[in-house]
Order: C-alpha cells, then sequence, then structure tokens
C-alpha cells in the first residue's frame, strides 16, 4: 500500500507559511530588513527542526541502502523547500491581491525588491507550484522506497538555473542598488541543491549494458541530433556575446531586430543568454562527444540536468516577454 505520510504532513507544515508570512510582513518592527532577514533563517530552521520531530528517519537494512533514498538529508530539504515554495506563492498572491487577499509589498520594499519583476513573479510562482510538485513526488518516492535519482537531478537542474538567473541578474542590473540582507536567504537555495546535485550525481546505479556504435539502431538519427547542436552551440555564442554587448555588426544587429531585451537596465535579459553559453554550450559538445561514443554512463544525468534547467528558463522568458 502506498505511503502518503511524509507528502501529508509536509504539505500540513508547508501551509503554516501562510500565517507565518502574513505575521512578518505586516508588522512593521518585523518587516524591516535586518529583521526580515534573521526571522527568515529562524522560521527555516525552526520548520527543519520540526520536520525532522515529526518525520523521523526510519531504521533500514544496509542491503540495498545505496540504490534506494531513504529519509535523509535530500528528504528533508524538499520537505523544507515545501514550506519556502508556499512562502513565495502566499508573498505573490499578496503582491497581485488575488483570491481575496489585500496587497502586501513590505517583503519587496526591505527583502528582495527584483523580485516584483516580471522574471521575479513568475520564478516565485513556478516555485510554488512546480516545484512544489516536484517536492512531492520526491517525497513520496524516497518513503515508498521508489528511485528518486532523477526527479532530483530534474529539481536540482532547475532551481539552480533559476537561482544563477535571478541573482545574477539582481547583484549586476539596475536592482543591484536596492539590494536588502535578506537576499543572503538566497544561500540556502544554493547551496542545499548543489549538494544534492552532487549527491544524486555519484550515487551509485545498476550496471548498465555497453553499447557500441555496430549495435546502435539510429546512426541516422544521431547525425542529426549532432548537426543540431553544432548549430545550437553556434547560434548560442552569437547570443552569448550579443548579451556580453558585443559590437560586432551582425551580433549588433541580432539583438537589437530579435532580443532587444537583453538591452534592458535589469540585466535579466543578459543573463539567460550569459548562461546558455557558458553552460549551454559545454554540454552540448559533450552530448556530441556522447553520441560518437555510446555507452558514456554520465549522459543521462548531464541530459536531465541539462533539460530541467534549458525548459525552465525558456518557458519563464517566453512568457514574460509574450505578457509585457
Amino acid at each position: 500500500m502506498a505511503n502518503f505520510t511524509g507528502v501529508a504532513v509536509s504539505i500540513l507544515i508547508s501551509l503554516t507559511a501562510f500565517p507565518l508570512v502574513e505575521l512578518v510582513t505586516t508588522d512593521s518592527s518585523l518587516s524591516a530588513p535586518l529583521p526580515l532577514m534573521l526571522i527568515g533563517f529562524g522560521l527555516l530552521l525552526l520548520i527543519a527542526l520540526t520536520l525532522k520531530f515529526v518525520l523521523p528517519q526510519k531504521c533500514v537494512e544496509e542491503q540495498g541502502k545505496d540504490a534506494v533514498e531513504q529519509r535523509g538529508f535530500v528528504y528533508y530539504t524538499c520537505c523544507l523547500f515545501m514550506w519556502a515554495c508556499t512562502s513565495d506563492l502566499c508573498l505573490q498572491i499578496r503582491n497581485h491581491e488575488l483570491f481575496g487577499f489585500r496587497k502586501n509589498t513590505k517583503y519587496f520594499e526591505h527583502g528582495e525588491a527584483y523580485l516584483v519583476t516580471p522574471l521575479g513573479i513568475f520564478a516565485q510562482f513556478w516555485n510554488g507550484i512546480i516545484n512544489y510538485i516536484l517536492y512531492v513526488i520526491i517525497i513520496y518516492q524516497i518513503d515508498n522506497k521508489k528511485d528518486s535519482r532523477y526527479s532530483c537531478l530534474y529539481w536540482s537542474g532547475g532551481i539552480l538555473t533559476s537561482q544563477f538567473v535571478v541573482l545574477v541578474g539582481a547583484f549586476t542590473g539596475s536592482y543591484s542598488n536596492k539590494l536588502e540582507y535578506s537576499v543572503w536567504l538566497n544561500a540556502v537555495f544554493v547551496f542545499l541543491p548543489l549538494w544534492i546535485l552532487q549527491h544524486c550525481w555519484v550515487k551509485p546505479r545498476p550496471v548498465a549494458k555497453n553499447f557500441t556504435r555496430e549495435n546502435s539502431s539510429f546512426p541516422v538519427l544521431d547525425l542529426f541530433l549532432c548537426t543540431g547542436l553544432v548549430l545550437a552551440s553556434v547560434f548560442g555564442l552569437i547570443r552569448g556575446l550579443g548579451a556580453l554587448g558585443s559590437q560586432t555588426p551582425l551580433i549588433k544587429y541580432y539583438v537589437e531586430a530579435y532580443e532587444p531585451y537583453m538591452l534592458e537596465s535589469s540585466k535579466y535579459g543578459a543573463v539567460w543568454p550569459m548562461y546558455v553559453a557558458i553552460y549551454g554550450i559545454p554540454f552540448q559538445l559533450c552530448a556530441i562527444y556522447g553520441l560518437l561514443h555510446p555507452g558514456c554512463q554520465w549522459m543521462l544525468n548531464c541530459s536531465v540536468v541539462y533539460a530541467a534547467g534549458m525548459l525552465q528558463v525558456n518557458v519563464w522568458f517566453l512568457i514574460t516577454k509574450l505578457a509585457c
């Protein structure tokens, strides 16, 4: 029988974010910049300890311990981040006066002002809805002894990409002179996903069959994919140079004619193409190698992490630019 205990408890605890966020952001003394950061870290610690108490680790046999994730660091991180997702959702619901809530923007005024940009708004809604669902899936998989490796890799690839885009834009763009202490809360949402990414990446897996070019079924498809990856790398390089402000006529024309948002002072339009150039091009070249040399076990891990980041932020930019 399926075990929904962890999911149910995590959902109930995550709902406490609504009254807590309401209390902190309504009181003027609590919502001042420094208290806001200290309360944020304090609440994260309190919720983490509560989760550890109400969802204790289970004694497990050593056999198969490496193959299936048990309640531990990954599990409690997902439970804690569910509470953070609800906090993000609460902040944007109050910001947009949804469901009858009265408007409250104190967190953005005294905390992370860059989250009122179209990208920041969409990032918080994505975290509050899509990432929340991913946490539910991972918690369910762990409680029911299912392999959560690729769910964790997909989630960590997505959240690390979003953190890079949002934070680099915040520190380099027009909002860099409005940063308050609360920006340091993001350290939790960078270092914990990084640890989980590393943990799932090196986690032992069943021995895979060794493939060779002779038993590859789709050499034509491989060639097609390699060509597409080369073209994507060239295109990514052009966009990356454009984001850096290259005055090369071709690149300058492309930016002004097709992606003028790269020139925005908030820098969010420029950070994403730079990320694709820095992270995407090396992966695409490694993927070409993997296609030419079948059997690379790291290829699947890379593909999952890459797909998560590319899908997430491309959807962000598509929706935010269409909405604007």
